[in-house]
């Protein structure tokens, strides 16, 4: 039964084009799509087993376009427990239009009642499965994400790399929000320097098991099988 501990909301947020909708598609149908229209909003909810717990996740796809932007509702960034960041690694421009994004929540939570856990920002590098036309190196998106506030991980809608590591990583943020903890200390990676040689071929469903229906089996301690780049 689906109440507050356990529904996390999460706004998906970024420049047009960085596949944020391919992102959110791949965790809640498991397929990656490129074609479809340009998002306006899209609302979409998943259940996810993560450390031992079930969570409702609910997802807003927001508009990235300029001009859908002013469709940009309140709730879109007051009323959500987290936020997901997501820009092209092949487009240095998707990455510095976050400052707007950024800014946007920012200005909100400053409106956020004063008894709610701090939101949680996540940045996603997105399409790294196109590392052979990058633009932006990962050391750019962690710093930028650093300076920030925010966690970080590169993904890859297309061939589902830390996709679902991205989204545990941010409700464990959440949990450890509402509980009053500070976030887990920073892990510092090493930045992969070039090629798909540094992901793996499909991301792994979860830290321990993974959503409903995941393989059994003895697996390796989470972060040794997690791929860089990462702040936790």
């Amino acid at each position: 039964m689906e109440d507050d501990n356990n529904r996390i909301a999460i706004t998906v947020c970024g420049d047009g084009g960085t596949g944020k909708s391919s992102i959110s598609l791949r965790l809640v149908r498991s397929k990656w799509t490129h074609d479809y229209d340009p998002t306006i909003e899209d609302s979409y909810s998943v259940t996810r087993i993560i450390d031992g717990m079930t969570y409702h996740l609910h997802l807003t796809d927001t508009a990235g376009q300029e001009e859908y932007r002013g469709l940009w509702s309140t709730a879109n960034t007051r009323d959500a427990d987290a936020f997901l960041l997501v820009y092209d690694i092949t487009s240095h421009d998707s990455l510095m239009a976050l400052d707007y994004f950024n800014d946007l929540i920012d200005m909100e939570s400053e409106e956020r009642p004063t008894n709610l856990p701090p939101q949680i920002k996540f940045v996603a590098g997105n399409k790294v499965d196109l590392a052979h036309d990058r633009q932006v190196p990962s050391a750019e998106g962690l710093n930028w994400a650093r300076e920030h506030g925010c966690g970080f991980m590169e993904t890859s809608a297309r061939n589902m790399v830390n996709i679902e590591e991205t989204f545990a990583l941010i409700v464990r943020r959440v949990v450890a929000a509402r509980k009053g903890q500070q976030s887990p200390p920073t892990r510092h990676a090493n930045a992969p320097n070039s090629g798909l040689q540094n992901y793996p071929a499909s991301a792994i469903d979860n830290e321990k098991g993974g959503h409903a229906g995941g393989q059994d089996g003895k697996k390796k301690p989470f972060w040794k099988r997690l791929p860089c780049c990462s702040i936790m």
